[in-house]
């Protein structure tokens, strides 16, 4: 404690009181940025979160139609092959065809 000839020197406490004030204002500047940033993060974090809910729903939707699919072409394959033709035979028949109907390739 600083003292002067008569007791305790009210002008250095009250200087030191008002150093401890501006170091504690700045201090409560810093805390005030971080929890502004840590708030939009967590905003961030939400948004992506939601994202991934419907990543993840398209990803189950898109394994659904891909099984499908994959069904569909084993139907029509083992359709073809039961009809007696070839697979590897197939695109010069599907050509012929397109041909005789006078199509476009591949419509």
């Amino acid at each position: 404690m600083a003292q002067s000839g008569n007791g305790i020197d009210i002008g250095t406490i009250y200087r030191l009181l008002t150093q401890m004030s501006a170091r504690l204002d700045q201090v409560l500047a810093v805390v005030n940025d971080h929890s502004r940033i840590l708030a939009e993060h967590s905003r961030q974090l939400e948004e992506l979160r939601g994202q991934m809910g419907d990543v993840r729903a398209e990803m189950a939707d898109f394994r659904t139609q891909m099984a499908e699919m994959r069904q569909e072409v084993a139907h029509y394959h083992g359709a073809v092959t039961s009809q007696g033709i070839h697979y590897s035979g197939l695109e010069d028949r599907v050509r012929r065809v397109e041909r005789h109907l006078k199509l476009e390739p591949g419509q």
